[in-house]
């Protein structure tokens, strides 16, 4: 197994995995190059991908598809859809039960009702403009949206980069944001790389309890 501490977005998953249930829908709130919707794909589909053929059940569209992955830029959601197609989720993309959606991610309660799991990778697209970044105004109106979303005993997983301006200014309204939540609705835990330098990725976990 990876040393996963050593990485926040490895750790992050590893966390989530445990949370998916089945009939209910996961969220990739930020697909950027589609890693992260790949490894969901394969904790939520584990009998599928890597070229397997989908039985007539999968391929089925369902009322609320099983895995939604969000980004405000088309290359992004490209870029996802084909790494998704290269790993054998093709005939799940065109059945419905994985949809990508090229829209803010504050608007995901326009497109489910509810979900088990909803991951958030802040910061800018690897690779991409660095100019173009997640905005503290959308990131909070999107993780208020996504903890009213979240069944009982579902996660909100949120990966924090402080080293630019923007992301300092997010993880500030996260955590306060975090810090002032119901006890009695939902538990809070908060992971950071005490001795790493330059400010390394941090993790904020928010469960709903009932």
């Amino acid at each position: 197994m990876k040393n996963i501490i050593q990485s926040t977005t490895e750790l992050a998953l590893h966390i989530a995995r445990p949370y998916i249930r089945e009939g209910k829908a996961v969220v990739d709130a930020t697909c950027g190059n589609g890693h992260d919707t790949v490894a969901l794909a394969k904790a939520v589909f584990p009998d599928y991908g890597d070229g397997a053929a989908a039985s007539e059940n999968n391929q089925e569209c369902p009322t609320t598809p099983r895995l939604v992955a969000f980004d405000i830029q088309q290359r992004a959601v490209d870029a996802t859809a084909g790494l998704l197609m290269e790993e054998g989720f093709g005939a799940q993309l065109d059945a419905g039960n994985i949809r990508l959606v090229r829209d803010s991610h504050e608007n995901m309660g326009d497109y489910l009702e509810e979900a088990c799991l909803i991951m958030f990778n802040l910061g800018y697209l690897p690779g991409g403009d660095k100019e173009i970044t997640t905005c503290t105004e959308t990131t909070m109106k999107a993780i208020q949206r996504a903890a009213g979303l979240l069944i009982k005993g579902g996660l909100l997983s949120v990966t924090m980069y402080s080293g630019h301006r923007e992301g300092a200014k997010e993880k500030a309204e996260l955590l306060a944001f975090a810090k002032g939540l119901d006890s009695k609705m939902y538990h809070v835990a908060y992971v950071n790389m005490l001795n790493q330098p330059n400010c390394p990725p941090e993790l904020l976990l928010i469960t709903r309890k009932r």
